[in-house]
Parts: C-alpha cells; sequence; structure tokens
C-alpha cells in the first residue's frame, strides 16, 4: 500500500511544471502586451489575439494548479492514514482518500487537455495562410508565349 510519498514526489514535479508555465506564459503576455502599446504596427490584431489568449490559458492553467493543491492535500492525508494502524475503517478511508486523489489529478488532467487543445487550435487559426479572396470575375491567367517556330536544319 502507498503512503501517498509516491504521490507526493510527482505532484510536487507537476507543481513546478504547471507554475513554470504559469510564469513563462504570463511574461510572454506581458511582453506582447508591451508591444502592441509601444507602438502601432501593422501585426498589432494578431498579436493582441495572442495576448488574449495567453492570458485564457494562464486562468486554465491556474484552476489545474489549484486542482493538484487539492491533490496534494490529498496525498498527505493517505500519508497520515499509511501511519494509522490497520482497520476497516482505515482501509475505507485510505480507499475514498485515494479516490479522491485521483479525481483532482483526472481534473488536472483535463483542464490541461482543454487548454493545449484550444491553444493549438487558436496557434493555427493565428498562423494560417490568409484565404484566397473569391471574386466572381473570371480569373486573370498568364499569358502563354506562342511557340516559335523550328530553326530550320538547311545547310
Amino acid at each position: 500500500m502507498h503512503s501517498g510519498s509516491d504521490n507526493l514526489d510527482d505532484l510536487d514535479d507537476r507543481v513546478r511544471d504547471i507554475a513554470g508555465l504559469i510564469t513563462h506564459i504570463t511574461t510572454a503576455a506581458a511582453f506582447a502586451d508591451r508591444t502592441v502599446r509601444r507602438d502601432r504596427n501593422p501585426e498589432s490584431d494578431t498579436i493582441r489575439l495572442k495576448v488574449t489568449q495567453l492570458t485564457r490559458a494562464v486562468g486554465a492553467l491556474g484552476h489545474a494548479l489549484a486542482d493538484l493543491g487539492e491533490a496534494v492535500g490529498h496525498a498527505g492525508a493517505l500519508h497520515q492514514l499509511a501511519a494509522s494502524p490497520r482497520s476497516t475503517q482505515r482501509s475505507e478511508a485510505i480507499e475514498s482518500t485515494r479516490a479522491l486523489l485521483h479525481a483532482r489529478i483526472d481534473s488536472a488532467r483535463g483542464r490541461l487537455n482543454k487548454t493545449g487543445a484550444r491553444l493549438h487550435q487558436a496557434a493555427d487559426r493565428l498562423t494560417a495562410p490568409p484565404a484566397p479572396s473569391r471574386s466572381t470575375s473570371p480569373s486573370v491567367t498568364t499569358p502563354h508565349p506562342r511557340p516559335s517556330p523550328a530553326d530550320s536544319r538547311t545547310r
């Protein structure tokens, strides 16, 4: 039976990863926002959309981090339960707490997957080449040069 220590080590790694992502993305969004505010350039609208998508991702990452924070609490409870005397109540408490721990981890995983998918879709929209304009007039074609007659082979 696991004491929760393994879970705490894994959770420590994941919490650090997500906290680092929050810091990195927030820094990137702030930098992009300063760029837009300093000078008006033709890409300002695209940069503004990037800032919006990045800040939305940070909100979702914060929720995932909160889920992991609760999971840490459950892992701590498992650690405490492992030290208690064996009993039916202890076994039930361990199973219940383990279910809560896994529910928080699954919730964080789901939030991260959804956020990643949204960012991926947003990035595709921001980097997609502009759609060709559809004109109702006939398209202009490049004229092809007429073939020139072959040189004569007479000597």
